[in-house]
């Protein structure tokens, strides 16, 4: 019967052994389960921010794109405006050398008429 109380008093401890055991592996994982849960958020959290960034990058990349185009499109009509400067200088200096030409053939002429006007006269 002594066998039998020691043998049931082990078997007891054991027992009470394993139930501690158990609780501890319980409070284990409800932890585990309880840090697996804050990992899901924080891991929904950078992936809406991800999406967040690709979004705000596409939107980025498009304004680049028409940025881009714009200046473009600007630096061509500057060209286009610069080369039209060229050909207006170029004409105005043609027109103002035509201008002189003509002053002075009309001074000439002026001073020719001048002349056949006091000969004119002496007749």
């Amino acid at each position: 019967m002594e066998k039998f109380k020691e043998k049931l008093n082990t078997l007891r401890a054991e027992a009470d052994e394993a139930t501690a055991r158990a609780d501890e592996l319980d409070v284990k994982v409800k932890q585990l389960q309880a840090e697996h849960t804050s990992k899901d958020h924080e891991l929904l959290s950078l992936q809406i921010r991800v999406k967040n960034l690709e979004e705000q990058l596409e939107k980025t990349e498009s304004q680049l794109k028409t940025t881009s185009t714009n200046f473009n499109e600007a630096d061509l009509k500057a060209e286009e405006a610069e080369r039209r400067v060229a050909s207006l200088e170029k004409e105005l200096e043609e027109k103002e050398a035509q201008y002189e030409e003509l002053v002075e053939k009309t001074n000439a002429s002026k001073a020719e008429l001048e002349e056949l006007a006091r000969q004119f006269d002496e007749l």
